[in-house]
C-alpha cells in the first residue's frame, strides 16, 4: 500500500513478476524495487520500468471507509 504525493492510496501484490521475490518500496528512488534481480515498478500503476520482470505488478482495489478505514481486496 503506497500514499501517493496527492494523497491517493495504491495497492499492489508484492511479488515480483520475474522470479516471485518480494517487492519494497525505495523512497529515493520513489520506486517499488526488487532486489533479487533489479526490477523497479512505477508507484501509481505497478508498471515495470526497468529489470527482467516480464509484467507489471497485479493492482489491487484501495477503499477507504467514511469512518477512514482502509480496505484492500483483489481487484
Amino acid at each position: 500500500l503506497i500514499r501517493a504525493a496527492d494523497g491517493t492510496l495504491h495497492a499492489f501484490n508484492a511479488t515480483c513478476t520475474h522470479l516471485n521475490c518480494t517487492v519494497q518500496y525505495r523512497s529515493d528512488w520513489e520506486k517499488i524495487w526488487c532486489a533479487c534481480h533489479g526490477s523497479r515498478f512505477d508507484t501509481a500503476t505497478g508498471a515495470n520500468e526497468s529489470g527482467p520482470a516480464p509484467r507489471p505488478l497485479q493492482s489491487w482495489k484501495v477503499e477507504v471507509s467514511e469512518k477512514g478505514e482502509i480496505f484492500v481486496t483483489r481487484a
